[in-house]
């Protein structure tokens, strides 16, 4: 027997399907980059899944509110989104010292390491990481939303809110820093010999 009250009930509005499969369509086509950002801040798988799911729950509750026709760039508001969401998760890390970065270097040396195998080894890429971690905030959040997810200067000034010529200016900045941090590392590795 058809009851009218339980076939009003079980209908949801046309808007809620729209922004539910708005939302279904986000999940799909960028999951993997706000994954992607959320890990490159967290470096933890869990909390960057967290972050992640957080995200998109902000953007369900953004279509819920009738907002969701107010995004221009989807992808950008994500990046954005989830940037801010994994700051605030973000647990303090370290910097690394040139002593610590010199040992490291001077052990894969000592293994017999060849210049490639080096630049390759997992431990490079952990001490690369540590390297980054003790940028200054602005120049390691530009410069990690520039190699995590390859985002534009545009998008990473959307992203952080400030102008894009700043943007340029901090990854001109964080790459001298860097490289001004691997030849002291080396240095301090080739003294060590």
């Amino acid at each position: 027997m058809f009851v009218p009250e339980q076939a009003i009930l079980s209908e949801a509005p046309p808007i809620a399907d729209t922004v539910d499969a708005t939302v279904e369509e986000a999940v799909r086509a960028h999951s993997g980059a706000v994954y992607r950002i959320a890990f490159s801040v967290l470096r933890n798988h869990h909390d960057a899944e967290d972050a992640t799911q957080e995200t998109f729950v902000r953007l369900l509750r953004h279509g819920k509110q009738h907002q969701l026709a107010s995004v221009r760039h989807l992808r950008a508001w994500l990046a954005r989104v989830v940037w801010r969401v994994a700051l605030d998760r973000r647990r303090v890390v370290p910097e690394v010292s040139l002593q610590e970065a010199a040992a490291a270097v001077s052990g894969l040396r000592a293994n017999g390491a060849g210049a490639d195998e080096i630049v390759a080894s997992e431990q490079m890429k952990l001490l690369l990481g540590r390297l980054i971690e003790g940028l200054p905030r602005p120049l390691r959040d530009t410069l990690t939303l520039s190699l995590s997810e390859e985002l534009s200067s545009p998008e990473i000034a959307a992203v952080l809110g400030i102008p894009e010529g700043s943007v340029r200016e901090r990854l001109w900045r964080a790459r001298r820093m860097l490289k001004e941090k691997l030849i002291a590392v080396q240095e301090a590795g080739q003294s060590k010999r």
